[in-house]
């Protein structure tokens, strides 16, 4: 399999989870922020939800989107995997600021680790097959 046909995939499959948490976010946002711990109890918290998961969200799985279609243009998707990392790094900023979180958050943690590396390190023009 062609590099290319690798980081196109990892792209396209990155959009469809940002897009899935946005629409979870825009038409359940209780229940999704629940899931991470986080609770709604006003308009300015639902505003600020909205905000990063739904329109930050979206605007992500849009960028991936186009890195995926113009898979030639390798700054898109490493942009792409930027933002992806900046949640990483956030995450590890708050491990060392405020401790370890529970276990729920775990996953999101290591899925964006692994998914922002192989988009980064996996290039589109590589001569060998991944």
């Amino acid at each position: 399999m062609s590099a290319e046909r690798v980081r196109r995939g990892i792209l396209l499959l990155t959009a469809v989870v940002f897009t899935a948490i946005a629409i979870g976010s825009l038409l359940i946002p209780h229940q999704m922020a629940a899931q991470l711990g986080y609770t709604l109890d006003n308009v300015d918290a639902l505003n600020e939800f909205r905000a990063v998961y739904v329109g930050v969200w979206l605007a992500t799985a849009v960028l991936l989107v186009v890195a995926a279609r113009r898979i030639e243009e390798a700054l898109l998707g490493d942009l792409a995997a930027l933002l992806i990392l900046g949640q990483t790094f956030g995450r590890l900023l708050s491990m060392a600021i405020d401790g370890l979180p529970t276990a729920r958050m775990w996953p999101p943690f290591v899925v964006e680790l692994i998914g922002g590396v192989v988009i980064l390190l996996v290039r589109p023009g590589m001569r060998n097959n991944v």
